[in-house]
């Protein structure tokens, strides 16, 4: 009883302080929505600054990979086509890119930031 009281005491100040729980900071960016979209990328210079994951990183997937651009077999330059993108409230979206090339059918989730869209 005195563990449980001590618990409600420690979320209560931490509450009080402005330390929100991860579930309510998150709730201020918003929700994940996700958009058609047809259009062709080039991969920018500045790439290897981001990731490529197998999912939007703030969608509600339990398990999201991330794969290397050179696994990826992408570079600055690289023609990309884009199918989908996702936004959350943020000044940049995220995309799902895939290689332009016939043999290449992986799909990558990858931040507005390192494309530059046509």
């Amino acid at each position: 009883m005195k563990k449980a009281a001590l618990l409600l005491g420690v979320a209560g100040l931490i509450g009080t302080m402005g330390m929100g729980t991860v579930s309510q900071a998150s709730s201020l960016v918003g929700t994940v929505q996700y958009h058609k979209f047809h259009g062709t990328a080039t991969i920018k210079k500045n790439y290897k600054h981001f990731k490529l994951t197998s999912h939007q990183p703030n969608s509600d997937y339990k398990v999201i990979k991330t794969f290397s651009w050179k696994s990826a077999k992408l570079k600055a330059g690289s023609k990309v086509k884009i199918d989908r993108s996702a936004s959350q409230a943020t000044q940049y979206d995220w995309y799902r890119i895939k290689a332009t090339s016939k043999h290449h059918t992986r799909r990558y989730w990858v931040y507005g930031q390192a494309l530059n869209i046509k």
